[in-house]
């Protein structure tokens, strides 16, 4: 029944969007060309790899807010690697390891020194983006190899190779989430923290894990960044983790755990990246689009508490 509930929700959330999307080529054509599109495509597939890895800790009843500077931080360590003649493999690795380590981190503070996620992950945030400005200097990394900068520009049948990376995650992480053990234990966990314990459940596995899980996903949105722009910048992913968050709670994940869908992030994510894209379009100032943005999250917010205290009976 919550599955179902979930996916009503989703589709009632269609309209909206394909009501922008409407209104927005009407006012300008450039909305619907071809390189509008697969421009648009390539920067939800960026979003929505981050995004799913968000999905997983929100279901867990957790947060991280260091993902944006886990991002400069994996594309900073590939993009070292890189100008110092690293092979690519092994700078991409290198990268996504990195990036890792801060997802362990985080889970340490987190699950077994219970610090509260808020102040943990914001904490390594700033660790994460002063270990980018201490090996960068604020310069970029640059000339990258051409074969490295395939990963962010190349294309399949004219569809950016991100394109089908971010479809694989999905695929992969919808999976894990309703056909595993995992998966359900993750959503138990997020619902009841101690009934799970309860229960069997080794709840400090499974958020440790999605901690860590996140984290390589924001690190290679960082190392696909720095493909993508032929260069690792060194504010590189500033300000993404609160799109990405954003972006999941709109796509139906409740921020209190237990209840969402990887699917539903989907939509989250090409709601906000449309939004962006038609202000662009409509020569809207980018303050104002922050603060559109600002306005959904307070909204998605309040709409995921109001439901929440709606199943409590509270309402």
């Amino acid at each position: 029944m919550k599955t179902k509930k979930i996916e009503l929700s989703n589709l009632v959330k269609i309209l909206p969007f394909a009501v922008l999307c409407i209104v927005t080529g009407i006012i300008n054509p450039v909305f619907f060309s071809i390189s509008n599109l697969i421009d648009l495509a390539r920067s939800i597939s960026f979003l929505l790899i981050v995004s799913v890895g968000v999905t997983y800790v929100l279901l867990g009843a957790s947060l991280d807010l260091s993902i944006g500077s886990v991002m400069g931080l994996g594309g900073a360590i590939c993009g070292l690697c890189l100008v110092n003649q690293v092979p690519i493999p092994l700078a991409i690795g290198a990268g996504l390891l990195v990036s890792g380590l801060v997802g362990m981190l985080n889970a340490l503070l987190i699950v077994n020194l219970q610090i509260p996620a808020l102040i943990a992950t914001l904490g390594t945030m700033y660790i994460a983006r002063g270990v980018v400005n201490v090996l960068t200097k604020g310069e970029p990394y640059y000339p990258l190899p051409d074969a490295f900068k395939a990963l962010g520009q190349g294309t399949l049948a004219g569809i950016p190779y991100s394109v089908f990376l971010a479809l694989v995650i999905v695929a992969v992480s919808h999976f894990i989430i309703k056909k595993t053990s995992y998966g359900r234990s993750l959503m138990a966990v997020g619902g009841n923290k101690e009934a799970s314990r309860l229960s069997g459940i080794n709840v400090k596995r499974i958020l440790f894990t999605a901690h860590v899980y996140v984290a390589v996903l924001a690190g290679f949105v960082g190392v696909i960044l720095a493909s993508r722009l032929s260069s690792a910048q060194p504010n590189s992913g500033d300000g993404w983790e609160m799109t990405a968050v954003a972006a999941v709670i709109i796509g139906g994940t409740s921020m209190y755990g237990g209840y969402g869908s990887v699917l539903g992030t989907i939509l989250g994510c090409a709601m906000m990246e449309v939004l962006s894209n038609a202000m662009v379009l409509l020569h809207v100032s980018v303050y104002w689009q922050k603060i559109a943005i600002g306005i959904i999250m307070i909204a998605a917010v309040g709409m995921d508490t109001f439901r929440l205290r709606k199943m409590s009976g509270n309402v």
